[in-house]
């Protein structure tokens, strides 16, 4: 007697079942969201090319991160110069664009709904500055030693 739904031959293993499919294991790629960064970054740095504020210097909109239900768009930045003592002055200014912002957005970007734009200094920037200045004064250090070894003296009585 037959199986109901079975071929019988070996050509057919594995087709339509459910694990047949390759999918990532353990991660979703949503490439949606993807390009709607993308659309949200071009579209906010080409806003603030047109906008002159003596706060914002020079203000490069370094990416968005929209939420996966799509509620909320993080603007990251940096500006250049950045000493972070003005931090609150320049995050009020944006505070100020952020309607503007989210109206570009709207007309822009055909969404069913525009999400909250919320402004943040860029951490990976910052983080990169930071090893930056830590790596000159290595560098400072190694030159000095270098110079003090070449004079004959050693590098620990060289002021």
């Amino acid at each position: 007697m037959a199986r109901r739904g079975s071929s019988g031959g070996k050509g057919n293993k594995g087709r339509g079942s459910k694990n047949s499919r390759s999918r990532p294991p353990t991660q979703r790629h949503y490439p949606r969201t993807a390009r709607l960064n993308a659309l949200l970054t071009e579209i906010v740095a080409d806003y603030f090319e047109l906008v002159e504020e003596p706060e914002f210097g020079f203000l490069t909109v370094t990416g968005v991160d929209v939420d996966s239900d799509l509620n909320v768009a993080q603007v990251f930045f940096s500006i250049f110069d950045d000493t972070g003592e003005d931090d609150e002055e320049i995050l009020d200014a944006l505070a100020e664009h952020r309607v503007k912002v989210q109206r570009a957005i709207a007309s822009q970007a055909k969404l069913r709904k525009t999400p909250d734009v919320l402004f943040m200094f860029d951490p990976a920037v910052r983080a990169g500055a930071r090893i930056d200045s830590i790596l000159a004064t290595i560098d400072d250090g190694e030159t000095d030693e270098a110079a003090a070894e070449e004079g004959g003296e050693p590098a620990s009585e060289a002021g």
